[in-house]
């Protein structure tokens, strides 16, 4: 049967339905202009619907590409179709009124009637097509386009334009033979070296990105190894890159995954900042030659005896640069500057001086970027006639002149900062980095609220890398230093203000009563036995204002019972790991502690905390803590208060909290806390709170009108406290778990929520009713 717009249906009887088919060329054209007006208003109904379901995906797409997720195939198909049916609609809409507009000015006669019709017959045809073979198909399929996207490994911040790179004529021959290495497919490892500040990690960053733009390999995976390598953390940042996942395997369990995830494939695996030869395929997992498949190795280093015992062939030296090429780096760092009358040949003795070493380079330039011409000449005075005292022992001689950038700082301020920093390691969070230095009179002004210290912090880091003194982290949120740049601090931090770290000698600078008496500060990673080696009797500061003491959980370190008696001026202590079960009773004598961290630490009864009644800052996270001590109820003067991820605490007594009426920064998210009726209220009554991050598992003890002021900060989840918060960007998150009974009306009064998120509890199932989730929004928010 010919199908007619607008036909009618019903029961025929054979002589009529042969009458019809007959009829029906004669009969379609006067239907099609029968029914212009309703195939037009269809057509117009049809593609607002279809407008209003693009909108829709649209958005998603948006959310989707926010979120770094990829946008399926079928998706984006689906969005260009719908566009070019609403383009076709909206086109042949404004030709029939542009018809109709001209047939209501120009009233012709009976002899262009003939016309008209044709005219009304092919737009209502076409109307009627438009709409029945192509934009009712693309609505059908609009509501089951499926996922609209699907999450991937974020690019590598390493891999992306850096927009500092340039590239000379004088380094071309390495970055040729580099290249020329990694596309032959008969070499397996490359090797780059030479001396610190040369650009060599800027170099293979850069091959990095042109080998991901030439789509040379399947995966490319940065990973910084450093002076003291970290094995598990090599293979993690391996793991995530390839998408790899851990949950409970040890070292050689990674490595085997990870090796059985290499294997034959084609991938180049970049191991940046090299000090030390490695057993790639049976400590890490990285395949041996004879399983590689396509894979590749691209290290850089100091030393190119680490290249050899490692069994690399193909490596290439990198040399300073040429006296034209420093200078165009150096003009290109330093910008218009150069071009003043003023400055006439001293910008280029400055450059001179800098012996065609790219960081110094940098970092000078930079460094007097905006400054007179005298400063520009006392920089040249000193970069030639470097004093020998503080550098000889420490540094080679060139690097010594990177400390220029830090005599030109503009305030004590970021000079403290910088030193302090210099103490942490790469891609420390720059809250982590707020702990340490806030209650160091690092900061000037009085009486800053934590709020404002942060800010100020934040102020600091970012004005540190603008003059190149501090590096983004691999996150946002980090920061991270050169280690040519981090041997002049330590230098600095040592001749100028007496700090101490593991690399002081023993003999000749610990034990050198008159020296440690002017210690300031001391700094111990890694497992350090400097303490063990000068406890009971060598060990006397007077002076001490800052202990930092890293990574003691796998070492046999504990803090001696006297050992605080020999630092009475002490601000901040610091340790990582501590293996002990209770602190000595000689913290009684820290009567000027303000600030004290004891992260990830065994110790389990801190109630003798309580007697520090100066303490501004309490970092336990992570402890073996099991009960909060009401002892600690008398530190009214504490401002930052971190429990996060005691995942053995679970009581906070009635009358605790509200009794630290200074608090204002308080972290408990990750803990199994079981709330009482009231202990939440005491929140309210923290007048001075603006930041907060908990876990409420059961929403049945949630006070109304719960934090009724405005948080600067906050991440509260409600109804799951086994909820792993992977980090934000936002600093105010509100989520739900998908269980949870409670309605947004009970928490319309948390303020400035930036993310609103429903998250999956440990005991959902994996597809849940949409039942379950409607009670949220039985309301507008």
């Amino acid at each position: 049967m010919v199908e007619v717009a607008g036909s009618v249906g019903g029961v025929l009887s054979p002589v009529l339905q042969v009458a019809q088919w007959l009829a029906a060329p004669i009969w379609r054209p006067f239907k099609y202009l029968y029914n212009y007006t309703t195939n037009f208003n269809n057509l117009e109904t049809e593609v607002d619907k279809l407008k209003s379901t693009r909108e829709e995906v649209e958005r998603k797409i948006i959310a989707a590409e926010r979120n770094v997720e990829v946008i399926c195939q079928n998706v984006k198909k689906w969005q260009d179709s719908a566009q070019e049916m609403i383009d076709k609609a909206e086109q042949l809409i404004q030709e029939k009124e542009q018809f109709i507009q001209e047939k209501a000015n120009n009233r012709r006669c009976f002899k262009g009637l003939c016309s008209s019709f044709i005219i009304h017959y092919k737009q209502s045809r076409k109307a009627f097509k438009l709409k029945q073979d192509d934009i009712d198909p693309l609505l059908q399929q609009g509501e089951k386009l499926g996922p609209i996207s699907y999450q991937t490994n974020p690019p590598d911040l390493r891999l992306r334009p850096n927009e500092d790179y340039l590239a000379f004529e004088s380094r071309n021959s390495v970055v040729k033979n580099v290249w020329d290495a990694l596309n032959d497919e008969n070499v397996y490892m490359i090797g780059v070296y030479g001396m610190g500040g040369l650009g060599k990690t800027t170099l293979v960053e850069e091959l990095g990105r042109n080998a991901e733009k030439d789509k040379l390999f399947e995966d490319i995976v940065f990973v910084e190894v450093s002076e003291s390598p970290d094995v598990k953390k090599i293979q993690t940042t391996i793991a995530k890159k390839l998408g790899l996942k851990f949950e409970n395997e040890n070292k050689s369990e990674m490595a085997n995954k990870i090796y059985s995830r290499m294997k034959d494939k084609n991938i180049l695996l970049i191991l940046d900042n090299i000090w030390d030869s490695l057993e790639l395929d049976k400590t890490v997992g990285i395949p041996r030659r004879v399983d590689r498949g396509r894979n590749k190795l691209l290290f850089t280093t100091r030393n190119l005896d680490v290249l050899k015992r490692m069994d690399s062939t193909n490596n290439f030296e990198m040399g300073i640069l040429n006296e034209e090429k420093a200078w165009t780096l150096f003009t290109e760092m330093a910008g218009s500057i150069i071009q003043t009358c003023e400055l006439d040949s001293l910008a280029k003795d400055v450059c001179k001086e800098c012996k065609g070493l790219p960081i110094v380079i940098c970092t000078i330039a930079k460094a007097l970027k905006y400054k007179s011409p005298p400063h520009w000449k006392c920089a040249w005075q000193e970069l030639k006639a470097p004093s020998p005292r503080k550098y000889t022992r420490y540094l080679e001689k060139d690097y010594a002149k990177i400390a220029l950038s830090y005599n030109y700082l503009s305030d004590d301020e970021l000079k403290k900062t910088f030193l302090i920093s210099s103490l942490m390691e790469n891609n420390t969070s720059i809250s982590d980095l707020f702990r340490h230095v806030v209650c160091l009179d690092v900061f000037d002004g009085a009486n800053l609220t934590m709020e404002e210290a942060r800010d100020k912090l934040d102020t600091l880091v970012c004005d540190l890398k603008d003059a190149c003194l501090l590096l983004d982290g691999f996150e946002s949120g980090q920061f991270a230093m050169h280690d040519v740049v981090r041997a002049v601090a330590t230098t600095i931090a040592y001749v100028d203000h007496h700090v101490f770290t593991a690399k002081n000698d023993v003999e000749r600078d610990w034990k050198d009563r008159d020296k440690l008496n002017k210690c300031t500060k001391i700094f111990l990673p890694d497992k350090s036995t400097i303490i063990s080696q000068l406890w009971p009797n060598d060990l006397d500061c007077p002076n001490l204002e800052y202990f930092y003491m890293t990574n003691t959980w796998d070492s046999s370190f504990k803090i001696p019972e006297d050992f605080f008696r020999v630092m009475p001026k002490l601000k901040v202590f610091t340790v990582d790991g501590l293996w002990q079960s209770s602190l000595p009773s000689s913290i009684d004598h820290l009567k000027n502690l303000l600030t004290l961290c004891l992260d990830n630490s065994e110790v389990q009864d801190f109630a003798i905390i309580g007697n520090l009644k100066t303490l501004k800052v309490l970092s336990l996270r992570e402890s073996y803590i099991e009960q909060f001590p009401t002892e600690l109820g008398q530190l009214t003067q504490l401002r930052l208060l971190d429990l996060s991820c005691c995942e053995r605490l679970e009581v906070i007594a009635p009358n605790m909290i509200s009794q630290l009426t200074n608090l204002e920064e308080f972290y408990i998210k990750g803990c199994p806390i079981k709330w009482k009726d009231g202990v939440l209220n005491e929140l309210k009554l923290l007048s001075n709170l603006t930041s907060l991050e908990l876990d409420i598992e059961d929403n049945n003890v949630l006070p109304k009108t719960f934090i009724s002021k405005e948080l600067k900060r906050y991440k509260i989840t409600i109804g799951d406290k086994y909820y792993k918060d992977p980090g934000s960007k936002y600093l105010r998150i509100l989520e739900f778990a998908y269980n949870s009974s409670i309605s947004l009306k009970e928490l319309c009064e948390v303020k400035n929520v930036e993310v609103l998120q429903m998250v999956k509890s440990s005991g959902d199932e994996e597809d849940l009713d949409e039942k379950q989730i409607l009670p949220f929004f039985n309301e507008k928010v």
